[in-house]
């Protein structure tokens, strides 16, 4: 006769789940291997309480980044284009290139908001035109800005 028991995960294993997640498994194989080998953890009603309290915590600090990211991304959309000016040669090619600073700078001036610069994704810019700008807040949230590079004129 199997008896399935139930378990709190420690780590992650890709059969069974994710970190704190709460499965149901054989008496066996949770006393032979899951927990002698700190895999998880027998869930006790005190335990099921506490795990239930963190998974609550950890719930509500994602909405509350959630909602940060959506009024940054109005912010953000309310932006048309960036104008970032620099040196050209005869060609129309630039000297330089066009730096994450510069473009974190303009959004803080045009926002208030500062951005991390692994949010940005800036394509290879060798010329003056206009640019689609990536900014990446999260894998739902996702703008495009258009990115203008102008001449400098000395």
């Amino acid at each position: 006769m199997k008896k399935k028991i139930t378990v709190i995960l420690k780590k992650n294993l890709v059969n069974l789940g994710s970190e704190g997640s709460i499965v149901k498994v054989s008496s066996g194989y949770a006393f032979n291997y899951l927990i002698p080998y700190d895999f998880a953890y027998l869930a006790t009603t005190g335990r099921l309480k506490h795990c239930n309290m963190f998974l609550n915590i950890k719930q509500r600090k994602l909405n509350e980044i959630k909602g940060k990211f959506q009024i940054v991304t109005q912010k953000l959309n309310k932006i048309a284009k960036i104008s970032v000016k620099k040196k050209v040669g005869n060609t129309n090619q630039i000297f330089g290139s066009i730096s994450d600073k510069e473009i974190i700078s303009n959004i803080l001036y045009l926002t208030g908001e500062k951005l991390d610069k692994k949010n940005l994704y800036i394509p290879n810019i060798k010329k003056i035109g206009v640019y689609n700008l990536d900014i990446i807040l999260t894998n739902e949230m996702k703008i495009c800005i258009k990115l203008q590079v102008l001449p400098a004129f000395i």
